[in-house]
């Protein structure tokens, strides 16, 4: 067995996962315990789409299939038992492990999941949401370059709190394409890769990695436009964003039905979208663009910061994108 943290979670996995950080963490940051182990099924999913993925769901159970990979059981937010299929690729199954299968145990454990990358500064964390390839991670990259942390990539969980809401920190890697990782100083061929069948890379950032939940500070939404630009979101438009970048969209209304939670995801998504402001970020051009979007985001904040940021010099690789403070 190993022993992981993510998520506030202390895990006990019986696959190795690098991707997680072993469990070394300041104490009181592990809130519960969750385990991942090996084990054959006999429940799979009544159908099939055309792209090899099966779902159900019940009040405290549900089940992703990936065909040629494996099914992954869920059980009440503490237990996901893994089902592969002989001979995968082990970088198929810890994809689908830390991505849809722990979205699913994080949701099951009430938290509202987004399909969004976050960095954080100071006690504060700041969340893009978007569509796959619009830019996420490369932005979050950027700023991490600038001195941000990195807080979570991809699958990010937020909480609520009488204080407000909080992001829990997942684990210290971001995806990139190889053209990101190259704008951002890297070496893609040094980078391992995520998938067998496609390039995208995994950047780890142990340096630099949050280990402590932030509070949510501001939201930014990536979509297309003629040119880079903020606009605000009303809290109706807001909430609508919410709604569209969760990540467990992709199974389908049965998982809220299933599991009597449709009340709490509407809860948590107003609470989100009056409490926390968020805006839109247009963009356009190819992922170049994307680092003076990272600018833009840096001196919007900047004019908000209530505390210093952890670091105000750029790590080696992007000599030229600091834009200056006001």
């Amino acid at each position: 067995m190993y022993d992981y943290v993510a998520y506030g979670l202390g895990i006990r996995s019986a696959l190795p996962l690098p991707e997680l950080m072993s469990l070394i963490v300041p104490h009181g940051a592990v809130s519960g315990e969750v385990a991942f182990r090996l084990g054959p099924m006999r429940c799979s999913p009544p159908q099939v789409d055309a792209a090899g993925f099966g779902f159900w769901a019940t009040s405290n159970e549900a089940c992703h299939f990936v065909e040629k990979v494996g099914a992954f059981l869920v059980r009440g937010g503490r237990e996901i038992v893994v089902d592969p299929v002989a001979g995968v690729d082990e970088r198929l199954l810890r994809l689908s492990l830390l991505g849809p299968a722990m979205a699913l145990l994080l949701h099951q454990r009430g938290l509202l999941v987004l399909h969004a990358s976050v960095v954080g500064r100071g006690g504060e964390a700041v969340a893009f949401l978007g569509n796959n390839g619009w830019g996420k991670s490369t932005i979050a990259g950027a700023l991490y370059a600038k001195g941000y942390d990195v807080v979570a990539d991809d699958v990010a969980a937020i909480g609520i709190d009488p204080e407000g809401l909080i992001v829990f920190p997942g684990f210290p890697q971001l995806k990139l394409w190889p053209e990101a990782a190259t704008l951002l100083g890297e070496t893609p061929e040094r980078m391992p890769l995520l998938h067998p069948g496609f390039d995208k890379r995994g950047w780890h950032v142990g340096r630099g990695f949050s280990t402590e939940a932030r509070r949510l500070k501001r939201v930014y939404v990536l979509a297309q436009g003629p040119a880079p630009a903020l606009e605000p979101l009303e809290p109706r438009q807001a909430w609508l964003e919410l709604m569209r970048n969760w990540y467990c969209n992709r199974f389908g209304r049965g998982l809220l039905q299933a599991g009597g939670s449709a009340g709490l995801h509407l809860r948590q998504c107003v609470a989100l979208a009056s409490r926390v402001p968020m805006h839109r970020f247009r963009r356009s051009g190819g992922p170049s663009t994307l680092l003076h979007l990272a600018d833009l985001v840096h001196e919007d904040l900047l004019r908000e910061a209530s505390v210093p940021s952890r670091a105000q010099e750029l790590r080696p690789g992007l000599a030229g994108t600091e834009s200056n403070p006001r």
